[in-house]
């Protein structure tokens, strides 16, 4: 792994990580864009497995236990919402005088924030690989479908597109940020988050929260995001970061939630946050 998927110049090793599979993997960085990168890339067929059944139902410390539960759903909504607002989505939603305002979710696995543009009156869908998430999603009146993004043929453009912690676990970043440009309306936005390789990163090295390996594929900033996407007519609008590297817990001590909530605080106004979201707009 000599050459940067994002930009082909020259990476350096950075350490290596064991993972959940108890297999070793490399984590190569670009040493002009800065993605952070592993090796060896799981193929498809060991990705789609990975998202499968238990995927969602028992994690790690690292992540949720059942994904399909109130108190997760409530987190998730909750961050959602949040990232909505700092987007400035509404004041977006109001610009829109169409009738019909569409959305696309990449990645929406039961469907919490398609269900919640539904409710607002949006045209909204969502695509994902995990089986079982989407017939959850289904069940509860969600317009989603289970599929590859890739390949699979839509019938609308959109004035919104959006992929939650989703860009890390894809195989070829590119082709997504391509396709969404082509369903995308001209002046259309697309919304993403993902892990953001700064301070927390490189403090925390292998010990990282989110360095989670081999599902989370790729590492990002706002740098190499924005050269990622640019070629395919996605042009930067907005950009900022959250998360302390202070990991929600069930029952948390009232001294650790309070010192999660400034050291989040403090991150998101430093810009240095753990997770970073970004506006494009379709030009």
């Amino acid at each position: 792994m000599n050459r940067c998927y994002n930009c082909n110049q020259p990476t350096v090793l950075l350490f290596t990580k064991i993972g959940e599979n108890q297999k070793p993997y490399q984590v190569y960085r670009c040493t002009s864009c800065g993605l952070w990168q592993i090796d060896p890339i799981p193929s498809e067929k060991e990705l789609e497995a990975l998202y499968q059944d238990q995927y969602f139902k028992k994690r790690t410390k690292k992540g949720y236990d059942n994904y399909l539960s109130d108190a997760v759903r409530k987190s998730i909504m909750n961050t959602f919402e949040k990232n909505l607002s700092d987007l400035n989505f509404y004041k977006y939603e109001k610009s829109l005088h169409s009738k019909e305002r569409s959305m696309l979710e990449v990645g929406c696995a039961a469907g919490y924030l398609v269900e919640y543009f539904q409710e607002r009156g949006w045209l909204a869908q969502g695509i994902d690989v995990a089986n079982e998430m989407v017939e959850a999603a289904k069940n509860s009146g969600v317009n989603a479908v289970t599929g590859d993004f890739l390949t699979y043929e839509f019938e609308h453009h959109y004035d919104l597109c959006t992929m939650w912690a989703t860009i890390e676990h894809l195989r070829e970043p590119k082709r997504f940020l391509e396709k969404i440009s082509s369903l995308l309306k001209p002046g259309g936005r697309l919304y993403l988050s993902t892990c953001n390789t700064g301070y927390f990163a490189r403090k925390y090295k292998e010990n990282w929260r989110f360095l989670n390996v081999p599902e989370h594929i790729w590492y990002f900033n706002n740098k190499n995001l924005s050269s990622m996407a640019k070629p395919f007519g996605l042009k930067p609008r907005h950009c900022f970061t959250y998360g302390s590297g202070h990991t929600t817990r069930e029952g948390a001590s009232f001294y650790f939630q309070l010192k999660k909530k400034l050291a989040d605080s403090l991150a998101k106004y430093r810009g240095m946050g753990d997770m970073i979201v970004s506006e494009f707009e379709k030009v």
